[in-house]
């Protein structure tokens, strides 16, 4: 009997050890499922060309600053090196200025002196399979490979003509980038430097470059960062007078992260 016990003792102290050995080589990306929820304050300026004049988001629209945006994001590590990440971020602006000049909008024209509230709704939901080239005491670094869902919708309201113009086009966009974690202290998650960069260069027809970056700590499954976010887009038709959107997003961001 005692030696049944000595040898259950041994073979819990030897499965126990190969489980903190096998968690060790994981390093500290040893987590299968990931949730974050991010806070950005978010600033706009930029354009939007629709079947008429250029409109600046500042000067036509009074477009507000500092505005609450909210993004969520699910990562799921199904192999050592390779990770699916789906993520959502619904983009919404709002305005209310005088125009002192007549500006075009799908056609409609909205002239001097007229009060316009507008509000533009970027519905942007992003899939992606990332694969790391590095993965161990440092945490990764590797590239992504994906695509994106862009639901672009707006509208202007002339307060004194009562003239209500809408528009929307949805599209989808291929994506390429690269990203990161890194932990300066080997296998300890006190510090964690995050930043990733993707985009799609789509030649004569413009462009869409998304960078972030951030500092945080995790406590156990629980991280926290702080960081800074940038989406520049620009595309636009080919032709005389092209419609398209030329605008830039940017801002602060908070994020909060759960690990399982």
């Amino acid at each position: 009997m005692k030696h049944l016990i000595a040898l259950s003792g041994i073979l819990l102290l030897s499965t126990h050890s190969l489980a903190a050995a096998s968690s060790g080589n994981e390093g500290p990306e040893g987590y299968r499922l990931e949730l974050s929820a991010t806070l950005w304050r978010l600033n706009s300026n930029g354009g939007i060309n629709a079947d008429g004049s250029p409109i600046n988001f500042l000067t036509d629209l009074g477009v507000s600053q500092r505005q609450r945006i909210y993004d969520g994001r699910l990562t799921w590590k199904f192999k050592r090196k390779l990770r699916f990440v789906i993520e959502g971020t619904p983009i919404s602006i709002h305005g209310l200025s005088t125009t002192n000049h007549t500006v075009t909008y799908f056609g409609q024209q909205y002239s001097f002196n007229e009060t316009l509230k507008s509000a533009a709704e970027i519905s942007y939901i992003y899939a992606g399979l990332h694969r790391d080239f590095y993965n161990g005491r440092f945490g990764r670094f590797g590239t992504s490979i994906g695509a994106a869902y862009l639901g672009l919708s707006g509208n202007i309201d002339a307060q004194q003509s009562g003239i209500d113009k809408r528009g929307h086009t949805p599209f989808g966009l291929p994506f390429g980038g690269i990203d990161f974690r890194l932990y300066p202290i080997p296998n300890r998650r006190w510090i964690a430097l995050e930043g990733a960069l993707r985009g799609l260069p789509a030649g004569a027809y413009g462009h869409w470059v998304e960078a972030t970056g951030g500092v945080g700590t995790f406590v156990g499954p629980v991280g926290f960062q702080l960081g800074y976010r940038e989406i520049l887009i620009d595309f636009h038709e080919t032709g005389r007078n092209p419609n398209g959107l030329d605008v830039r997003f940017s801002g602060p961001m908070a994020t909060v992260f759960w690990n399982w």
